[in-house]
């Protein structure tokens, strides 16, 4: 995330080189810089520029935005239904990560981690605006939320 992405801008091929898998979660100007495209260029076809990205490095790409998109190694991309403006607030983007890392720490595969971490998080987001608003929406709220949004999300599987 952030400043871990920023490093391989320019030189995004050299995360083909890392063993382990690798869950990347840019906004989009971080995701242009890493790709060497323009945000004009990245915004025109987002859905291709992620895949192509996340095929090309073989690895799983959470794009940040309004909506998230998850672009997959294997060329599947999925649009996320949920999330909110109120979520594009510092730290938003930190808690999306701590979610995916206990995600991976609890042995789910990266595909999954992706796709459940970034469905909860924006949940959790739509739950914390349900409570009070996205305006003034804190990333602190978003982690506060996670607990019963997790139970709802388990209680409708």
């Amino acid at each position: 995330d952030a400043d871990g992405l920023n490093a391989f801008a320019g030189q995004a091929h050299k995360l083909m080189d890392i063993p382990a898998p690798l869950v990347l979660t840019p906004h989009l100007g971080e995701f242009a810089r890493l790709a060497g495209m323009g945000v004009e260029e990245v915004r025109r076809d987002l859905l291709g520029a992620a895949r192509h990205f996340a095929t090309a490095h073989r690895l799983v790409l959470v794009l940040k935005g309004a909506p998230t998109i998850v672009a997959l190694a294997d060329g599947r991309v999925l649009v996320n239904p949920t999330g909110n403006p109120g979520m594009a607030t510092a730290g938003a983007g930190d808690v999306l990560t701590g979610l995916l890392a206990g995600l991976l720490a609890q042995g789910s595969r990266p595909e999954d981690a992706a796709c459940a971490g970034v469905y909860l998080h924006g949940a959790a987001g739509d739950l914390a605006k349900a409570a009070q608003g996205e305006w003034g929406m804190k990333a602190g709220d978003l982690s506060r939320a996670l607990p019963q949004t997790i139970v709802e999300a388990a209680g409708r599987s």
